[in-house]
């Protein structure tokens, strides 16, 4: 099999491929649709089928698998239907998770489905096939369309369903206390015919913290492992280790000795009673040259690093650096260890929160990347946002919300954030509405399809100005008083 797979991956010639389709088409013998369909897929997605049915053999046993899907950092998807049931058109996605992942992780995955999805919307699991290191996770599969196809054929109606449903959705998981973090459209899929929604993908959910006064970051994620899903270690660490100098091993062990009697007490227990020396070979070793030389070498380098010590104690005190306030790094917080916090997630859909690097972090980020999907609803652009790291990223959310209103915002989280040049807020009604508008070329395109959804593009001459308040509520800059997944399903813009 490896060498028919390695003839057709490399290009052989006319006899080798129809030994190569020979051979593949065993895997779809008895149907002869399937078999063309099979043979009519590329040859690297073919490599892959016949490689999943390796890895695992229970798929080919129980499924035929008709075509690739889709494709993450973490999986691969597949469609298939059942081999020994051809009178059941059922179709189902088969997950094929990479063997490199955490068993964690897929343990997660699997919890939130099997617990948490079959309803509201949210995906759930028919079955689990495993072979070593190999994990498929087999789901009902959802025709559905690209949201870029479909972005500016719906009408104010149609987002509002498309809204209601995804808040429903997360309304489910959340209240689960998890933290899907990666809702973006792609993983929101709607079928505009049968109105179908269901929210996947649940590879980066957690669990979300709660976090106590008075209590360190490093403590609350040992509290945190007995929920539903065990938060990864070291995703929360103490911010104070990074605002104190650390000090020398002299200094550690004289705090050790003062508050600790019994240190003391060891130690003159230990030099008692003083050995008998040989005066000679002690004079002999103190004179050797090679001694006094590393003597004084070690001495050298015991007082330069004193030395340093005391400096940067006294020019480099944790709480007054040399660059707070300004656009620049001092050479005391780049030694500073950086801070970790979850920035798991899609580029563009991150919140503010996630992009500061708050270790505090909620569901509240679910609420946010939502709102970024409304916001490509009302201004028909998509993505709305797109940026290659997370500054150019915030500087985009700046742009918008303005830079006042962030560094308000930074603060509640413990930052300083410095803009140059300062923005003012946009208005978000009038930014969707212009945006929708598009230029003259867009308008005559859209015009020439409005014999078939006339009433679509007719209806977003009038969008209710609860929309954009809901709207201004789901992208509320402070985590904290983001409105909930539970709290927007009652907003007016659902009960017109």
């Amino acid at each position: 099999m490896s060498t028919v797979l390695s003839m057709a991956s490399v290009g052989a010639s006319q006899p080798g491929q129809k030994a190569a389709f020979s051979q593949r088409s065993d895997s779809v013998k008895g149907d002869e649709n399937l078999i063309s369909s099979f043979q009519a897929l590329p040859y690297d997605i073919q490599d892959e089928i016949e490689s999943l049915y390796d890895f695992v053999p229970e798929v080919q046993q129980h499924f035929v698998i008709l075509d690739k899907i889709g494709e993450g950092t973490f999986s691969s998807v597949f469609m298939a239907k059942l081999r020994h049931y051809p009178d059941i058109h059922q179709l189902f996605a088969l997950k094929h998770i990479i063997p490199t992942s955490h068993p964690n992780r897929i343990e997660g995955e699997l919890r939130c489905l099997k617990q948490i999805g079959g309803q509201d919307n949210v995906i759930g699991v028919e079955l689990c096939l495993r072979n070593r290191d190999h994990v498929v996770i087999v789901m009902p599969y959802i025709p559905h369309e690209k949201f870029q196809d479909y972005i500016l054929k719906l009408s104010v109606s149609e987002v509002r369903d498309y809204m209601r449903n995804l808040l429903l959705a997360l309304k489910r998981v959340h209240q689960f206390n998890i933290i899907h973090r990666d809702v973006k459209p792609s993983n929101f899929l709607y079928n505009r015919e049968t109105k179908q929604y269901a929210l996947v993908d649940f590879g980066l959910a957690h669990e979300s913290p709660t976090p106590r006064k008075g209590a360190s970051s490093d403590r609350l994620v040992g509290s945190e492992k007995s929920g539903l899903l065990s938060q990864k270690k070291g995703v929360f660490t103490s911010t104070l280790t990074n605002q104190t100098p650390d000090c020398t091993q002299e200094d550690r062990y004289n705090s050790t000795s003062k508050n600790n009697p019994s240190s003391n007490f060891n130690c003159k227990q230990y030099t008692h009673p003083t050995p008998v020396l040989d005066s000679k070979n002690c004079t002999k070793k103190i004179k050797s040259p090679r001694r006094v030389l590393l003597a004084k070498r070690a001495l050298m380098v015991k007082e330069k690093e004193l030395a340093l010590t005391n400096r940067s104690h006294s020019n480099y005190s944790a709480t007054h650096c040399h660059c707070f306030g300004l656009p620049q790094i001092c050479s005391f917080c780049m030694t500073r260890g950086q801070q970790q916090a979850p920035r798991a997630g899609t580029p563009g859909f991150r919140s503010p929160e996630v992009l500061m690097r708050c270790p505090e972090q909620s569901t509240a980020v679910d609420i946010w990347s939502a709102g970024v999907i409304f916001l490509s609803l009302l201004s028909g652009r998509y993505p709305f946002f797109r940026a290659s790291d997370d500054l150019t990223a915030l500087a985009q959310i700046i742009s918008i919300f303005g830079s006042e209103e962030m560094k308000q915002s930074a603060n509640l989280y413990g930052k300083t954030l410095v803009c140059s040049p300062s923005s003012s807020k946009l208005n978000l009604q009038t930014l969707c509405t212009k945006l929708r508008a598009g230029p003259v070329s867009k308008q005559t395109s859209i015009q020439n399809d409005a014999d078939k959804e006339n009433a679509a593009i007719l209806s977003w001459n009038s969008v209710p100005c609860s929309a954009y308040n809901l709207l201004e509520r789901l992208l509320d800059l402070n985590h904290f008083t983001r409105i909930t997944a539970a709290e927007a399903l009652k907003h007016d813009f659902f009960q017109s």
